[in-house]
């Protein structure tokens, strides 16, 4: 019987393909928006190796010595310093490409610094600095701009964030899947009739969910193809990715499902998902990047998404993340408990009714 009620549910479901086919596209649609529209906010900085700086001596000035001392020091990190005996530094900056431009006069000197090179400015300065402090005429040789190495998590850029947290937040929009199944079920009273058969309220809701899954799975599966294919999203270990993808939309479904038996209505019950849904959204990271969320970690905690969302982007970047074991055990946890609550309901609704 139970068989029975999966499969004409999953009729059921497929009589509305339109909220199917939407739920494939508006992920990658959503992505593909949101990678344009920030594709500068993460895109890293990478500085050159080697740059060019201008400069002049004022014949006043005094500080000739220094600027010998910066073209020595420039040859041992990777800058050159080009002499140029007239005309105004910016025009001269933006017609030969010069980071930088210094101006020695009798008072002392001048940095010119290009809007878009504000680390080759920093490294000038801190030359200049070093020479200063030396002294004009004192050996350079062995002054070198320092350099700390520290191990930190590769950058993540805005195709892979947006490409994968949306897949996710439309993953827990699971219960618009389901509109034509309870539209149907209204109409022709199935639950009604459901209740002279033998089918326990487990198996009822089994009947249900099992289909809104499957439907959710091929969906979100779908849809992260697309992304990958159109959009070059990268989900680093497929497996596991997977793995939590599918956690994620069970645990969506469940809980929606859950909101479902307790309201006895898809309008209330598509208000309340998609408030909570938003909010937990909001808290982890799909709307703003949880990189520069100002939220506390422990209100980010609270968010499903958020384990899930930093899981799956810290595997695509490095490999691995911290996040995997909370996030099956947050899946797992929301699961069980929304799907005991959905048969609680369902039993004391089929008391009430006897």
């Amino acid at each position: 019987m139970i068989r029975y009620l999966i499969k004409n549910n999953f009729k059921i479901m497929f009589r509305s393909p339109v909220n199917i086919l939407l739920y494939m596209l508006c992920p990658v649609l959503m992505g593909a928006i949101l990678i344009s529209a920030f594709s500068s906010l993460l895109a890293s900085y990478e500085a050159p190796e080697a740059f060019d700086v201008g400069y002049r001596v004022e014949a006043k000035s005094s500080y000739g010595a220094a600027a010998e001392a910066l073209e020595q020091m420039g040859k041992e990190s990777d800058v050159t310093f080009i002499l140029y005996e007239s005309g105004d530094p910016e025009e001269l900056m933006k017609s030969h490409g010069l980071s930088a431009f210094v101006e020695f006069t009798e008072e002392g000197y001048k940095i010119y610094e290009s809007k878009d090179a504000k680390t080759e400015g920093a490294k000038l300065e801190y030359m200049i600095s070093a020479v200063f402090n030396r002294g004009q005429s004192g050996d350079v040789s062995d002054i070198s701009v320092p350099v700390e190495t520290r191990e930190v998590a590769p950058a993540v850029n805005s195709t892979d964030y947006y490409g994968i947290v949306f897949v996710i937040y439309f993953g827990w929009c699971a219960i618009v899947c389901a509109a034509g199944l309870f539209s149907q079920e209204k109409k022709h009273r199935i639950l009604e009739r459901l209740q002279v058969s033998n089918l326990s309220p487990l198996q009822t809701y089994l009947g249900r969910v099992i289909p809104l899954i499957t439907v959710v799975v091929t969906g979100i599966g779908v849809a992260v193809i697309l992304s990958a294919v159109l959009l070059g999203v990268h989900w680093g270990n497929v497996a596991l990715s997977a793995l939590l993808i599918l956690l994620s939309v069970v645990a969506a479904s469940t809980f929606e499902m859950m909101i479902y038996e307790i309201t006895r209505s898809m309008i209330a019950t598509i208000i309340l998902s998609f408030t909570i849904v938003w909010i937990m959204g909001y808290i982890g990271g799909t709307f703003e990047t949880y990189l520069f969320s100002a939220w506390p970690e422990k209100v980010k905690l609270i968010s499903p998404l958020y384990h899930t969302n930093r899981a799956l982007v810290e595997l695509s970047s490095m490999g691995k993340s911290d996040y995997v074991v909370s996030c099956i055990i947050y899946m797992i946890a929301i699961t069980l408990v929304s799907s005991m609550i959905a048969v609680l309901a369902g039993t004391i609704r089929r008391k009430d009714r006897a």
